[in-house]
């Protein structure tokens, strides 16, 4: 078992990683060194398994051929970088060899499908109310992003951001209303968010940002993906707003560090 670097990622620790698992545009993010993260493997030569920690929000994802022996030591070497989540699919050989007790254990709903017939995207962002602009967000409106410090550690410096992501901001004269913003692509699907300022809540406003960001994505040919706790009824509901449909159910724990 050894920890690398993102540089020395091969081809053949990436082909151990499976897309269709959870969340898995993240772990290739960092595979490929777009956003932080760290990175363990079996052999660097030929590889069995690797194991991969995005480096702001913990979580860890799973490539090749994990067993119970695993398991504990990826966990001791990760929770040196704070505090370790996973998510798998419900029926997840996982499941069964995860520490037990975790702090957190609950449900999240993937939605990686989106009707672009059933939802008219021009329609939702052509709700915006006259008191309020719609822009594409630049370094200076990325300065007032509600979630500016995760991302700048997670991309590494502005430029990075403005270079690997999309995001729209709703503006009401010089201040932040509500931003949608996407993670960085890879293999041609790229991760849709939004936060609204908590005084600006259940207007409508997140749609409108959402829409917008979505028709920029899929524009520059992107497939977009949605993700959210299952008990998180307004982003869910906001989802299929937006068209995304058939989501997948998965479970998703957290350890806090040890």
């Amino acid at each position: 078992m050894q920890s690398i670097t993102q540089q020395e990622v091969t081809q053949e620790i990436v082909n151990l990683f499976d897309l269709n698992n959870p969340t898995m545009p993240r772990a290739f993010n960092v595979l490929e060194g777009v956003i932080t993260g760290q990175v363990l493997v079996d052999n660097l030569i030929q590889p069995d398994w690797a194991v991969v920690r995005e480096g702001i929000y913990g979580t860890l994802y799973f490539g090749g051929q994990i067993t119970s022996s695993v398991i504990p030591s990826a966990f001791e070497h990760f929770f040196q970088f704070g505090g370790i989540g996973v998510g798998c699919w419900l029926d997840s050989p996982l499941n069964k060899i995860l520490p037990a007790n975790p702090d957190y254990d609950g449900f999240t709903l993937y939605f990686t499908e989106r009707s672009s017939v059933e939802t008219n995207l021009v329609t939702l962002y052509s709700q915006l109310p006259s008191d309020y602009d719609l822009v594409s967000r630049d370094e200076q409106l990325f300065k007032k992003s509600f979630d500016y410090d995760s991302t700048l550690a997670s991309f590494g410096s502005t430029e990075n951001v403005m270079q690997r992501t999309l995001g729209m901001s709703l503006v009401q004269g010089d201040f932040l209303v509500c931003e949608a913003a996407t993670g960085a692509p890879t293999h041609g699907v790229i991760e849709v968010g939004v936060t609204t300022h908590e005084n600006f809540r259940q207007k409508g406003l997140a749609t409108i940002a959402c829409a917008k960001l979505i028709e920029a994505c899929e524009t520059q040919g992107y497939s977009t993906w949605w993700d959210c706790a299952k008990q998180n009824t307004p982003s869910v509901r906001l989802a299929k707003k937006l068209g995304y449909q058939n989501e997948k159910e998965y479970r998703y724990a957290w350890w806090e560090k040890r």
